[in-house]
């Protein structure tokens, strides 16, 4: 380094601009680790969620002729809650809090089921379902009331449901009677929302 390059460096003004050429540096560095760690955090939490998903609730259908004994995997692609404070977008999808969900909401459930014996001719089923949730105590995280509607296709035969029943544990466990007036279709559910 010559001697006029070390006595500009002297300067007041070149030091201002290297300290500040420093502190950018160490700042776009630790702001490049903490992006890094946010995306592991959240790769993490997508993968804890995909293993979750894994969990099945159980469900019995009483049609006329058997009762018979099911898995059912369920994902809400469509959520909107108007229990939530205004802060937070009311639309969600796919990844719902239990909060969004109990504190008074609408969701749109898409599942499916795996029977251990045969209903109408095969061992799945389809559905998509309409609920609505509404807080009854604790805003909902003690308990909650599950109404809605639903169509079931079993084999190649569709039913349409009511649904009732309750939600409990901060949301995560819902119990729901299912009824088909038209086919004298009775199911019960012990769904599992880990979603």
């Amino acid at each position: 380094m010559s001697a006029t390059e070390s006595k500009s460096l002297g300067k007041p003004g070149s030091r201002l601009v290297v300290r500040f050429l420093v502190f950018s540096s160490l700042m776009l560095a630790g702001s490049t680790a903490s992006i890094a760690q946010d995306s592991t955090q959240s790769s993490s939490g997508a993968t804890a969620w995909l293993i979750l998903q894994a969990i099945p609730s159980l469900s019995w259908t009483t049609t006329p002729a058997q009762t018979n004994f099911a898995f059912e995997w369920e994902v809400a692609p469509v959520l909107y809650s108007w229990g939530m404070t205004r802060l937070v977008s009311p639309w969600h999808f796919f990844f719902v809090n239990q909060p969004e969900r109990f504190a008074g909401s609408l969701e749109l459930v898409v599942s499916g089921q795996a029977y251990v014996s045969r209903i109408a001719g095969g061992h799945t089923g389809l559905s998509g379902q309409l609920l609505s949730h509404f807080p009854l105590i604790e805003k909902g995280e003690y308990l909650g009331l599950n109404l809605g509607a639903a169509r079931y296709r079993f084999g190649g035969t569709y039913s349409t449901f009511g649904v009732a029943g309750i939600s409990t544990l901060f949301g995560f466990l819902h119990y729901n009677i299912k009824y088909s007036p038209a086919d004298r279709i009775w199911m019960n559910s012990i769904e599992f929302r880990f979603f």
